[in-house]
């Protein structure tokens, strides 16, 4: 692994990507005994996407009884899973990394971000973006999105009733959006947290701009009415990568022509098949 820049630290580190099933892409990238040993011989975690519904959950029991199911494994989206899955990820301690806007939006399986199981079993699950083509790309609203959901489906399971539902709070989609995000990529001790010892990763949001003003929660105010836009710095292990609400070292105009010239090439491309 000294091969690869950044195998065990640096900016850029390296895990291994597997799909949970073989219905999308065949059995060579299905997790499975053969990668679960090349994983384990790299020395890295394993990143297992599409985890949908019912043929997914069976996998996750099969590797539960192969012994394979541990704490290496990140599981992506978690939807339309079977309480028996479930309990044997929590047994286990998985991480799970839940896609808000891509499950609901794109409507994969069940299209419900599924906290509320991963809670059940002890999962404080890490949040992710999935198709930054196709999708919001920031944090903020994929905090709220989630927030938004678990409250209205706890709501809707007790309406008409006497029950009560716990809902989650600002505070637990900031932990998801931070710390278990940063646990789910195994970089909970790097990052994730203002904790001496880690990197200086922060993000500084202004707090008197006139879309969050006044101040009077920062926690809420941070979910619930702050975004992209109110980002004044951002340090990234201490080094400025944006400052007083401009991209350090970055040419704007020519990456815009870059990405204009990039779309065109693929538009003609695909214009020339038709």
């Amino acid at each position: 692994m000294s091969d690869f820049h950044g195998a065990a630290d640096g900016l850029v580190t390296v895990r291994l990507a597997a799909l949970a099933t073989d219905e999308i892409a065949g059995p060579a990238i299905a997790y499975g005994p053969e990668l679960a040993a090349f994983a384990r011989d790299l020395g890295v975690w394993t990143s297992i996407d599409a985890v949908f519904g019912i043929p997914s959950s069976e996998a996750i029991l099969r590797w539960a009884r192969m012994g394979i199911l541990d704490p290496t494994l990140t599981l992506i989206h978690a939807t339309g899973l079977t309480p028996e899955a479930w309990t044997a990820m929590g047994d286990a301690g998985v991480t799970v990394s839940l896609a808000p806007t891509s499950d609901a939006q794109i409507g994969l399986e069940s299209a419900v971000p599924a906290v509320d199981e991963a809670l059940a079993v002890g999962i404080r699950p890490g949040l992710s973006i999935d198709v930054e083509v196709a999708l919001a790309s920031d944090m903020f609203t994929q905090m709220r999105t989630l927030h938004a959901i678990q409250r209205m489906r706890a709501t809707n399971a007790a309406y008409g009733t006497e029950e009560t539902r716990n809902r989650i709070t600002t505070r637990d989609v900031l932990d998801f959006a931070t710390l278990r995000g940063a646990q789910a990529n195994a970089l909970g001790h790097v990052t994730g947290s203002l904790t001496p010892g880690k990197e200086a990763d922060l993000l500084i949001v202004r707090a008197d701009d006139i879309n969050n003003m006044p101040l009077n929660d920062a926690v809420g105010t941070l979910v619930l009415g702050s975004d992209a836009r109110n980002i004044d710095t951002v340090l990234v292990a201490g080094n400025p990568r944006k400052w007083a609400g401009s991209l350090v070292d970055e040419d704007i105009d020519a990456l815009r022509e870059a990405v204009i010239r990039s779309r065109n090439a693929i538009i003609g491309r695909v214009a020339a098949t038709l």
